[in-house]
């Protein structure tokens, strides 16, 4: 009865439907030690070596990893709807539409911009941090070095946004899609056409797709057939 699954660096996390959490994979860090007397979870998401969990009742817990500080969840810490776990930082939306990060900020990607408001979806990505907001608009920040953060002028009527390690990928109401950043291996080149789309996700190096109906797209560096979908 599982309901949700979020994969990070080594390791791979799992909600079930009674609120308890399952983990496997490289535990180096213990990112996978679930805390014992975890229950009542709603959401997970799981970064390169940590673990997040936001609980029924708004409140936070994080293992694994916590070299910089991305498990030490802030003290009062409540209300929160939505958490999202990047590389060595966390981020977290609460129910007034505020943001909360922390960890590395080496970037700033911690560094919530002042005055941000009405967010209705958060994403961590590699060392920046992106927001959609409820106009459908999009803001991000951090690490810029490949344009991630580099929000398309005129960029709106978006519904899902999804972090990668160097770009960042935007659904539109329509269907459509949008990405942005580095795109050596093409990740960011949105195939012609490209329709219907409920769903994206943004990984290292390559981007996918969930259709409407029931099919998925990739794109982006194929090393190791990341873009071959199962026939």
């Amino acid at each position: 009865n599982v309901i949700q699954v979020s994969a990070g660096g080594e390791h791979t996390v799992a909600l079930k439907s009674d609120g308890s959490v399952v983990a496997w994979g490289r535990n180096n860090y213990g990112q996978c030690d679930v805390p014992a007397d975890l229950s009542d979870v709603v959401q997970i998401s799981a970064g390169s070596y940590h673990t997040v969990a936001l609980k029924s009742d708004g409140s936070v817990v994080a293992w694994g990893w916590n070299d910089y500080g991305q498990c030490n969840v802030p003290a009062g810490l409540s209300n929160v709807i939505q958490v999202s776990a990047g590389a060595y930082h966390t981020v977290a939306l609460k129910s007034d539409g505020s943001v909360v990060a922390w960890g590395y900020n080496g970037y700033g990607q911690c560094n919530v911009p002042a005055g941000l408001s009405n967010v209705v979806q958060v994403c961590a990505g590699y060392k920046h941090t992106v927001a959609l907001k409820s106009n459908g608009s999009v803001v991000a920040w951090g690490r810029n070095s490949e344009g991630q953060c580099n929000v398309p002028d005129g960029l709106g009527n978006v519904v899902q946004v999804s972090a990668g390690n160097w770009h960042t990928v935007a659904l539109k109401s329509d269907g459509s899609v949008v990405a942005w950043g580095w795109n050596d291996y093409g990740q960011c080149n949105v195939p012609a056409g490209l329709s219907n789309v409920v769903q994206v996700a943004a990984g290292y190096y390559h981007t996918v797709a969930l259709k409407s109906d029931g099919s998925v797209v990739a794109w982006g560096w194929n090393e190791s057939g990341q873009c071959n979908i199962p026939a």
